[in-house]
C-alpha cells in the first residue's frame, strides 16, 4: 500500500485565477468550483524535512493547541512500502558536532525535542531507512476519544503543523498560491488527506444531535485515504468522525 504526505495538487485553472484573472464583480457570475489538493511533500526530498522545519511545526502546535486543548504533540512514520518496518528504525538529530537520539516506538511515534539552538544551527533528522521509504505525519489524539473515531479538532490541528514544517521548503509561488486560498486547513478549495489503516466503508461527522455522512467521493485509495471538511467552522472541534470499516475489525 503506499502511503503519502503533504502535498498540494493545485489545478492549472486555480492558479490562473489566483495570480491572473480580476475578481469578478458581477452577481451573476459563477463560483470558483472546488478544487481537490492533496498533500505531498516539497521537490528537494519528499521524506524529510530539516530539524528547523519541524521546529515551525512545533511551534504551530503550540499557537493552534486550542483546537486539542488535552492532546499531545507526537509524530509518526509510516511505510511507504509494504516491505518496509518501522519496529527496528533509528532516528538521529545531527549537525556536524552534536548527535541526538530520538526514540521511535514500535508503532512509529515519536516525539522531537525543543531546541532552537540546535535547530539554528542547520540540524538534519536522520533514519537508519534508506531514503525515500518512509514518511511522516503529526500524530495527534485526544484521550479518551471512542475506539474508531478521530476528533475533528485533532485533526485541524494535524493539519496545521503539517502546513507549517511542509510549506517552508515549497517554492514561494506554490506556497503563495495556497495561501492566498486561506492555506490547506481553512480553505473549502482544498482537501485534506488522512490515513485509514484499515479500509473505510463509510465515514460520519458527530456533533450532538447531527450526524452526517462523508461524501463517497471524499473517501479514496479503496477507503485507506479520506477528507474530512476540517474547515467547516459550523463543525466544531468537539465532532467526532466515526467509521464504518469494510470488515469487523477496528484498530486498537
Amino acid at each position: 500500500m503506499k502511503y503519502y504526505i503533504y502535498a498540494v495538487i493545485v489545478a492549472t485553472q486555480m492558479l490562473a485565477c489566483a495570480t491572473a484573472q480580476p475578481a469578478p464583480t458581477s452577481v451573476d457570475a459563477e463560483p470558483m468550483p472546488e478544487v481537490q489538493a492533496v498533500f505531498v511533500a516539497s521537490t528537494r526530498d519528499p521524506d524529510w524535512k530539516p530539524y528547523k522545519a519541524f521546529m515551525t511545526g512545533i511551534k504551530v502546535f503550540d499557537e493552534q493547541h486550542k483546537l486539542a486543548p488535552m492532546a499531545d504533540l507526537l509524530f509518526v512514520l509510516r511505510p511507504r512500502y509494504d516491505n518496509v518496518t518501522v519496529t527496528d528504525v533509528k532516528m538521529t538529530i545531527e549537525t556536524d558536532d552534536i548527535r541526538i537520539m530520538v526514540p521511535v516506538a514500535p508503532n512509529g511515534t515519536f516525539a522531537l525535542p525543543r531546541n532552537d539552538e540546535v535547530a539554528e544551527k542547520g540540524a538534519e533528522i536522520m533514519l537508519s531507512k534508506r531514503r525515500n521509504t518512509l514518511s511522516w505525519r503529526p500524530d495527534i489524539h485526544t484521550p479518551g476519544i471512542p475506539v474508531g473515531t478521530r476528533r475533528l479538532g485533532d485533526l485541524r490541528l494535524e493539519c496545521a503543523v503539517r502546513w507549517a514544517v511542509e510549506q517552508a521548503e515549497l517554492w514561494s509561488f506554490f506556497r503563495n498560491s495556497i495561501n492566498a486560498f486561506g492555506g490547506p486547513c481553512n480553505s473549502a478549495a482544498i482537501k485534506v488527506d488522512y490515513i485509514s489503516l484499515l479500509p473505510l466503508a463509510a465515514v460520519y461527522l458527530i456533533s450532538t444531535q447531527r450526524r452526517e455522512m462523508l461524501a463517497s467521493k471524499w473517501i479514496e485509495e479503496n477507503g485507506h485515504i479520506y477528507l474530512p471538511p476540517i474547515h467547516d467552522r459550523s463543525w466544531p472541534d468537539d465532532t467526532l468522525v466515526e467509521f464504518e470499516y469494510r470488515s469487523a475489525v477496528t484498530i486498537q
